[in-house]
């Protein structure tokens, strides 16, 4: 998948992700009870898969990324100066 098309679908995840989730939050289930209560549970956890799915969308991982090699000894870390 082209690098522009994965990361549009991303945001688009991202934003319907948090747009379930604030209506979840803030709109007009508040007065669900019993078994509905449980969809309402449901819609939460789904905005949450979505908005990390939208992360994974926007950084897949692969093996190729992955360095499986020992860092050499005058490797001070990533932030440090050499």
């Amino acid at each position: 998948m082209p690098t522009v098309l994965r990361r549009t679908l991303a945001v688009l995840v991202l934003l319907a992700g948090a747009a379930l989730g604030f209506w979840v939050v803030f709109g007009a289930p508040h007065h669900w009870e019993g078994g509905m209560r449980l969809v309402k549970f449901a819609l939460g956890l789904t905005s949450l898969g979505m908005i990390t799915g939208s992360a994974w969308l926007m950084f897949p991982g692969s093996a190729d990324d992955e360095d499986n090699d020992p860092p050499s000894p005058t490797y001070a870390g990533p932030l440090d100066a050499l």
